[in-house]
């Protein structure tokens, strides 16, 4: 049982050090090497979650929050994050779904968290001008 929740402990710390990274990419993304950048993210989303930032675009809202259930809080506000430092060298389409998203998922945090972030009053403040 000890061996379960260490592994379980271990495997939440490497999935939330991947988003941490992939911020970091994010935030050094030039313009002219965006386009990769944008799709290395995107394939490493993948890889790990099984889900990627143009899934969670094009999703239902209850569809979103079905996929976000099965996510541990700290991934969920991280990968809100990556979002929000992604969005704005977006095209103007994609940038407001996912924008929208991330709300949702803000939305879904706040709703089944037990703690107050002000990170996500922030990460909200920082999409909202997205839209």
């Amino acid at each position: 049982m000890q061996q379960e929740r260490d592994y379980i402990q271990r495997e939440i710390q490497r999935l939330t050090l991947l988003l941490t990274k992939l911020i970091g990419k994010a935030l050094e993304l030039k313009t002219d090497d965006f386009e990769q950048g944008f799709h290395n993210i995107e394939s490493d989303l993948k890889n790990e979650f099984d889900l990627t930032l143009s899934d969670i675009s094009e999703m239902e809202d209850s569809e979103l929050s079905e996929k976000l259930d099965g996510l541990d809080e700290q991934h969920l506000e991280k990968l809100v994050e990556l979002i929000a430092h992604l969005v704005h060298n977006l095209e103007v389409a994609f940038r407001i779904k996912l924008a929208k998203k991330g709300i949702v998922m803000l939305d879904f945090l706040d709703a089944n968290s037990k703690t107050f972030s002000l990170n996500r009053i922030e990460l909200r403040n920082k999409l909202l001008q997205q839209l």
